[in-house]
């Protein structure tokens, strides 16, 4: 018996053993294969860089971080993965293709792109007229270019467009629904407490239309920022910003005149070089750079793959001193929250991670939010000032948006630095609570019941007690002085003048550093060089700052993303009228669920949000 038990032993020993064996077998082949898709992109006209085109090839919005849920093996299930494209990714590469001897060109391709604001256009053309510098020249093909993808265009050395195309250049705005009918129909309410005349967010929830004071702030960014287009195409184009304008403005009859023809209409106007059909620029193209593998297509690299192909091992050596980049992507809420949202807690980890390392001898607080909770944007304010403390510098630096809570938590830094298209300011603060006891009411549900004092709620079943309307607007109060209070401290100003520039206001980069709200007007680059400069370093590493995303989910993601068929065939099913009008209404309703500070007080931007047309 004790044979046998042996023998049964070593057998089941062997086949776990060759089991473990088996299964590491596959799980190297596996692994091949998801890096294969990972690293490459399937495109036929994949092959080694050898005096090739960049393809810089946008696709979805241009964006700080990729954005994954708190839960990102379920979004992946469900087919919402991430199809954007990184900012940092574009600039890199293009920066790369400057020094490399086997790119020949960039060609900047918009068939798949979602636009951007106007911000973090600008910093990539900056980065385009720089490579333009080293001799070779840009290329951009569209069959249609919209307001965000002409303004990058603009900065190539030739614009061609399919003869069927379009460039639509039809100014900035912004417009909202208002849902105060709607909630009167449904028998609710939005019990508000607000200060800041300028404070327009929640007025889609409380007016029919737009106030005079919310239309006036906004004609006047708007404004700026659509001057800044006509000037940056006026300039790169070398068309003369009256011709432009009147040119937009007049579009309607000088199309008349065309026959309707957009493409003639582009062409007459110098908005670009010429007209092709996809096989004419082909063969243009392989007259530039030459042909692809085979002697098909482009001699063309796409971003990815070229990315894919530099990676320099060197940059991950720890030992040098750290220029952190720490991003605050995202409305701000309390808590901790995966990436594409502020989390309180988050933020205050990573910059105390920041602060805990000898490494890192300087933070640059790269920030792209409209604000949020006031609660959490307190609890990253006060590490901001542990790590000035500690002796670390602290540069803010605003991305597309840095408004409300994104401004609260810069207003400390020993720096602030803007784009001139920044979306910035919107200092002031506002409560909001629904109340839905007449919903209920017309299906029959009432709401009743007793409370030991007058401070007692029922939540959103029942307006709220008139006493603990009061606390609420009394703090509320007390959170705007606070926020000037803040402002006046960190930018050396009296809080009487912080209150001129407040009341919920918000301006443009370039207005914001005029009025003292902004120290210096650069991209990320130069914010990262100045705390390099307050740190006294020389030579520095940077480091982006982040929470690592899961691999397999990185792997995962890729492959899903592959060609974009997944998320197309998703958006093709929300795209009826009907359910277009319930998604808009249902993610201006669904913003009650961001809304987690434990106080109900919030320094948030909502027109920085949404409505926004770049």
């Amino acid at each position: 018996m004790s044979f046998i038990k042996s023998f049964w032993k070593f057998v089941r020993k062997l086949q776990s053993f060759v089991g473990t064996f088996l299964f590491l077998i596959v799980l190297v082949i596996f692994t091949s294969i998801i890096l294969g898709a990972f690293f490459f992109d399937q495109s036929d006209d994949r092959q080694k860089a050898d005096n090739a085109a960049l393809v810089i090839n946008l696709k979805g919005t241009i964006v700080e971080q990729e954005e994954f849920s708190s839960d990102p093996y379920g979004q992946l299930l469900s087919g919402g993965t991430s199809s954007n494209t990184r900012l940092r990714d574009v600039v890199r590469a293009i920066e790369l293709a400057a020094e490399d001897d086997d790119i020949s060109a960039i060609i900047l391709d918009f068939s798949r792109f979602g636009g951007a604001y106007p911000s973090k256009l600008h910093y990539i053309g900056s980065k385009i007229a720089k490579f333009k510098e080293s001799g070779k020249k840009v290329y951009s093909y569209g069959s249609l270019y919209d307001q965000s993808a002409y303004l990058l265009a603009s900065f190539a050395d030739e614009i061609y467009m399919h003869p069927q195309g379009a460039a639509l250049l039809y100014g900035y705005g912004g417009f909202q629904n208002y849902y105060l009918g709607f909630l009167e129909k449904v028998k609710a309410e939005v019990q508000l407490f607000r200060v800041g005349k300028f404070k327009s967010a929640m007025e889609p929830f409380i007016r029919s239309d737009m106030s005079e004071e919310a239309k006036l702030a906004s004609l006047e960014l708007y404004g700026g920022l659509w001057d800044a287009f006509i000037t940056e195409i006026s300039t790169q184009r070398m068309i003369d910003e009256n011709i432009i304008r009147s040119g937009i403005e007049n579009a309607d009859q000088m199309l008349i005149e065309l026959g309707g023809d957009l493409g003639q209409l582009a062409l007459e106007h110098s908005l670009v070089d010429g007209l092709k059909t996809r096989g004419e620029w082909v063969d243009y193209m392989q007259d530039q750079v030459g042909r692809g593998e085979k002697g098909k297509g482009i001699n063309q690299l796409y971003l990815n793959d070229y990315l894919a192909s530099k990676v320099n091992m060197s940059e991950f050596n720890r030992s040098k001193d750290v220029v952190a980049i720490v991003y605050a992507n995202g409305s701000i809420m309390d808590g901790n929250m995966p990436q594409g949202t502020v989390g309180g807690d988050t933020l205050s980890r990573q910059l105390r991670e920041a602060r805990l390392d000898d490494n890192v001898k300087a933070v640059v607080l790269r920030i792209d939010s409209p604000g949020g909770s006031a609660f959490a944007s307190e609890l990253i304010r006060q590490e901001v000032l542990l790590l000035k403390k500690a002796g670390k510098p602290v540069v803010a630096s605003f991305a597309a948006v840095a408004a409300s809570g994104g401004y609260w938590i810069a207003a400390d830094a020993d720096e602030i630095w803007a784009s001139p298209t920044t979306i910035t300011g919107s200092i002031g603060i506002f409560g909001a609570i629904p109340n839905i006891e007449g919903t209920l009411a017309e299906i029959g549900i009432t709401t009743d019941g007793v409370g030991t004092t007058p401070l007692v709620s029922a939540g959103i079943n029942k307006p709220l007690p008139g006493k603990l309307k009061n606390i609420i607007q009394s703090n509320i109060e007390n959170g705007y002085r606070r926020f000037l209070e803040i402002v006046a401290k960190g930018r050396n100003m009296t809080t009487e003048q912080v209150d001129e520039i407040a009341q919920g206001r918000v301006w443009i980069g370039q207005k914001a550093q005029e009025i003292g709200l902004v120290d210096k007007l650069g991209n990320i680059d130069q914010a990262t060089a100045s705390a390099a400069e307050l740190a006294g370093l020389d030579d520095y590493k940077v480091k982006h700052w982040e929470d690592d995303i899961p691999f397999e989910v990185q792997l995962i993601a890729k492959m899903l993303n592959q060609d974009g068929t997944l998320k197309a065939l998703i958006e093709s099913k929300k795209n009826s009228p009907e359910q277009l009008l319930m998604n808009k209404i249902t993610e201006k309703l669904s913003l009650f669920s961001k809304m987690n500070d434990p106080h109900h007080a919030y320094v948030l931007c909502l027109n920085c949000m949404g409505g926004f047309n770049p």
